[in-house]
């Protein structure tokens, strides 16, 4: 039986009894809503703040920055250098490098020249692919007085134009004659560059003193102005009871980039919970990862990670198609995006503009010409590198709670699925199964022999993930705290003093005038005797223009002392481990060897969560700006919003470790550009609101074209317990639409496994998930295309529909919908029925859609679509082979050997339609070897199936054989079926219902395949109905 709740009581009592509990209930404290006071603004961060002042400056279109052409240079990347000058300043300080790549993508950096202190730079490989993507073939350069033309073709065949203006530097990029975006085109361009400690100007042989004696009237950056300077925040800055120093001063760039010609919408920006087509909105989007607790709908606050990635879509004029194209901006700091138009442009129409401001580092900009959306994508991920394949079980269902408390409840769960006959793939544990938040370890007390309690779930071939934070337990005998203590790979706090300036030389003439001068109002009084008296010495007063004792300038000694940076954070005072380095993050992942993390075995994976990172009682709840990671001595401003990449990257690295040849799988809460190569994704903390279920669409889609394809949002939400027909809903939608399907919920909500439910709900969410394993070879082929070409696995509508206008704007076709592939469309229901009965359903242009659930034919267009609770709108295209399993049983490992079904929807308009089926041994790297998989293209034309082309041999140990087939949208009704030559039982037939806008009957038939089809014999076979 489950825990009664008077157990769960009592353990939830003795937890909040802990010393550590205490500390973080004192420091997490449950809110109605998010607490806006807790975290910044754009106005309230001042190198937001001085850009937003920068760019409304006087004569902003005049020239500042300019591209010297004479000192053009080959790189060896083989892309072009430009030293770019101020024109208030006597030398060049800046560097331009510019890079053409093959597959379609313009790179624009911005570097410093001879900086004050190193500008911090992602390391090769962290983001950007070491060696990065091939260069153009073939680069035609043109010069003239005003710009350098760069023109190539790209790998696709679209001829490609980048038009470098000289003054202002700017950047205009076309793609087959029509321009798409351009840089710094309204002038906006910022780079503070560092100066020397309290100097207003950086270094330059025209900004002494002497040469500039009113330096508070040079134009030169966001920083140093004649317009009203902001000042404050330069040079340290309060916020929230913290003050952020800043020794090496403001540091901070920016630019504007515009969407050329008639951009109806705007998408991507991930992690932000709006709509899909991004709202403009007063307030910019903000990149800076943290833990924000019970976060709201519609808002451009910062969440829990930043992929600064922008997709458009340009419609066309006269003719022309739509394209789409992208911007990356690849900068880890503090980062605000604000999204504009033009003054008086109606909603949707015109270009879009926007612009981009990060508080340090460089400029990093990349234009993904496109111009269709799988280029894009394609060109992200010949940036980024390809998202690993996942084993299949990373597809099924998982199981997850804050927390499940024992052995005994692990057990009872996983036997409660069994007993209902629910599939699912993995058991989760949250931090109470650790020794007091001290990870790698076990509660001695609930969890005594985990070794047994993992090999249990092993043995029904199930997975186990732990959640393994990087908040270190501060404790003498905890090892892991001991060992990254004495390597000194702990971030660092600074303890600041201040020192004398050094550079700060006392002034020739300083001593010029004397404290005191005699009185010039003094006279010798009348009756003064001197022989009596003695001499009169005129009385002293002081001098006005004493400048008083000269002491030098205070400046923050940059040699201040060190010591590890402590936060709380689950465990009470914790210790935060230095990432960035290399050496910390082999460290961390020798701690996953199966003879060291006692207690787990080759089936246990790991959750990074509060990797932000979290820190309940840092500024916004996490690191302060200013702690120093002592790899490179870089402040962690620099590199915040990598700092969750470098966790689950070691996490990941380690785990490759740990059994060679496994597929690991992590779980991260934090991400940034390039996570897609270490971990799966979810979207944090939620809620169960209606709202929640229906922004998930869009926030999925957001990390998608991310280039993140294993996501999904907490099914059933987070905080606070869904109603029953808000968990079917969830179940209904993530098992189509989440990439990752988990449940999970917080510590004091009630149970919600799916056998906890009335009856009726259980069986709604059961056959949600039954379906979801059915689909499972659709989905992992799915990701096999996403693993070689960056196709993300769903995706919103105009990624494959960009012809049709409807998918760039429509309210229904934008917000509500999603594709799994391009095979399944899915229509979101995000309010009860009892408020509304029906779904508007747009079906885009395409030769039809079938019901997934009752075969219906519909043609495309918008229609309403009855709701019942049994199931939400969702359509297979016409035209599709899609490959299935009828078989469910506990596990997908279970699946394994079970034969195919394939489902064929064929355009009822040519009685024809195409699919492809990937299958290799679902959990090692075998399959990189070329050969061991099985790669299979089908096609039904003529009433006949057949494979078309195949691939590779599968290992022994997976299903390669078809035992079923049923093909939609057959003009007449077959009455005899045969494998090659060899007669098959009758087809069972069956007249589709009516759908939407078909006027003319279509039938199904199905056919059980005796002897099944086995693919491994190769393509000479072939299925006929007649």
């Amino acid at each position: 039986a489950l825990e009664t709740r008077a157990a769960m009581t009592t353990r939830r009592a003795a937890l909040v009894a802990a010393a550590s509990a205490v500390v973080a209930a004192l420091l997490w404290q449950p809110t109605a809503a998010v607490d806006r006071s807790k975290f910044r603004t754009c106005e309230q961060g001042s190198f937001c703040r001085r850009f937003k002042s920068w760019i409304q400056r006087p004569q902003r279109e005049e020239a500042l920055w300019s591209v010297l052409p004479a000192s053009r240079a080959t790189t060896s990347d083989g892309g072009f250098s430009f030293q770019v000058k101020h024109r208030n300043e006597a030398e060049a300080h800046l560097l331009l490098q510019l890079n053409a790549y093959a597959s379609g993508m313009v790179r624009f950096r911005l570097g410093e020249l001879g900086s004050v202190y190193p500008r911090h730079v992602i390391p090769a490989g962290d983001v950007v692919t070491d060696p990065p993507p091939a260069a153009a073939a073939d680069i035609k350069v043109a010069d003239d007085a005003a710009a350098t033309t760069l023109s190539f073709t790209s790998a696709s065949g679209t001829a490609i134009k980048a038009i470098l203006q000289h003054s202002p530097v700017s950047l205009e990029v076309s793609a087959d004659g029509r321009v798409i975006q351009k840089l710094n085109a309204r002038n906006y361009l910022n780079f503070e560059r560092y100066r020397k400690p309290k100097a207003r100007l950086p270094p330059d042989s025209s900004s002494d003193a002497k040469a500039l004696p009113d330096q508070e009237q040079v134009l030169l950056d966001a920083a140093a102005h004649p317009f009203g300077l902001d000042t404050h925040g330069l040079w340290e800055e309060d916020f929230g009871g913290h003050t952020d120093k800043k020794p090496r001063g403001p540091a901070s760039l920016g630019m504007d980039v515009t969407f050329a010609g008639d951009v109806p919408s705007l998408f991507g920006l991930a992690e932000h919970m709006t709509k899909a087509s991004l709202p403009f909105y007063e307030e910019p989007y903000r990149f800076f990862n943290l833990d924000v607790f019970e976060y709201e709908n519609d808002e451009p606050m910062a969440l829990y990670g930043a992929i600064p990635l922008l997709w458009a879509i340009r419609r066309g004029a006269g003719g022309a198609p739509a394209i789409a194209s992208a911007f990356l901006w690849i900068n880890p700091s503090e980062t605000f995006v604000k999204l504009e138009r033009d003054a008086g442009a109606a909603q949707g129409t015109g270009p879009a503009h926007t612009w981009w401001t990060s508080e340090s580092g460089v400029l990093d900009a990349v234009v993904l010409v496109g111009p269709t959306p799988a280029q894009v994508s394609g060109q992200f991920h010949a940036l980024t590198g390809p998202g690993p394949l996942p084993p299949l079980w990373a597809l099924g269902k998982h199981q997850c709670r804050w927390n499940y408390m024992s052995e005994k409840d692990v057990a009872t769960v996983d036997s409660s699925f069994d007993k209902y006959d629910i599939p699912y793939d993995v058991m989760w544990l949250d931090i109470e199964h650790t020794d007091g938040k001290a990870y790698f370890t076990w509660n001695p007390a609930n969890f005594p022999t985990p070794e047994k309690m993992t090999q249990a779930i092993s043995d029904k071939r199930r997975k186990f993930v732990n959640v393994v934070d990087p908040h270190i337990k501060k404790q003498d005998t905890f090892h892991v705290y001991t060992d990254i203590r004495d390597k000194g790979m702990f971030i660092k706090k600074v303890d600041w003093r201040m020192m004398d300036d050094p550079s700060d030389v006392k002034p020739a003439d300083w001593d010029s005038a004397p404290e005191k001068i005699p009185d010039p109002n003094a006279t010798k009084p009348e009756v003064w005797n001197d022989a009596e008296d003695g001499p009169w010495d005129q009385p002293k007063i002081d001098n006005p223009a004493y400048r008083g004792a000269w002491r030098p300038r205070q400046i923050v000694d940059p040699n201040s002392p060190k010591s590890d940076f402590e936060g709380w954070c689950w465990p009470g005072t914790s210790g935060y481990p230095d990432f960035t380095d290399p050496k910390m993050r082999e460290y961390w992942g020798t701690n996953f060897a199966l003879g060291k993390y006692k207690g787990t075995n080759a089936d246990t994976y790991v959750w990074n969560d509060m990797n932000e990172p979290s820190v309940f009682n840092g500024p916004e709840v996490t690191m302060p700006r200013d702690a120093i990671h002592p790899h490179g001595n870089v402040e962690h401003r620099d590199v915040h919003n990598m700092y969750g990449y470098y966790v689950h990257r070691a996490t990941f690295e380690g785990l490759e470790r740990r059994v060679p040849g496994d597929r690991p799988f992590v779980l991260t809460r934090s991400f940034f550009i390039g996570s897609h190569r270490y971990s799966a994704i979810w979207t944090g903390d939620n809620y169960a609101k209606w709202e929640h279920l229906g922004t998930s669409i869009a926030m999925v889609g957001a990390l998608t074209l991310g280039g993140q394809s294993l996501v999904g949002a907490d099914v059933g939400g987070f905080f606070k317990h869904p109603s029953e027909e808000m968990a079917v809903r969830w179940y209904q939608l993530g098992v189509l639409a989440y990439p990752f399907l988990r449940n999970h919920a917080h510590l004091e909500t009630p149970r919600r496994e799916p056998y906890v439910f009335d009856e009726a709900t259980m069986l709604n969410i059961k056959a949600s998930l039954q379906l979801r394993y059915q689909m499972l070879p659709l989905w992992y082929t799915l990701f096999e295309e996403y693993h070689r070409l960056g196709k993300p696995v769903v995706r919103p509508l105009f990624w494959d529909f960009l012809a049709d206008p409807m998918t760039h704007s429509d309210e229904e076709a934008v917000e509500n919908q999603i594709m799994l592939g391009d095979v399944v469309l899915v229509h979101g229901v995000s309010t009860p029925i009892a408020e509304k009965s029906e779904a508007n359903v747009y079906l885009p242009a395409c030769d039809g859609w079938y019901d997934l659930h009752s075969g219906a034919f519909s043609e495309p267009g918008m229609h309403k679509v009855p709701l019942t609770l049994l199931s939400i709108p969702a359509y297979y295209r016409a035209g599709a082979v899609v490959p299935l399993k009828s078989r469910v049983r506990r596990s997908s490992s279970c699946m394994a050997l079970d034969p195919h079904t394939l489902h064929v929807y064929l355009n009822p308009a040519t009685g024809q339609a195409k699919g492809r089926l990937y299958i290799d041994d679902y959990k090692t790297q075998a399959y990189q070897d070329g050969k061991s998989f099985l790669d299979v293209e089908f096609e039904f034309k003529d009433g006949t199936l057949r494979a078309t082309s195949m691939r590779g041999q599968p290992p022994a140990e997976v299903s390669a054989e078809i035992e079923r087939v049923k093909i939609f949208g057959l003009s007449k009704a077959p009455t005899k079926a045969s494998l090659g030559t060899t007669e098959l039982t009758a087809p069972r037939t069956q007249q589709l219902p009516a759908g939407h806008g078909r006027r003319t009957t279509l039938y199904s038939a199905e056919v059980k395949v005796v002897p099944w089809i086995d693919l491994r014999q190769g393509k000479d076979w072939s299925l006929t109905v007649q």
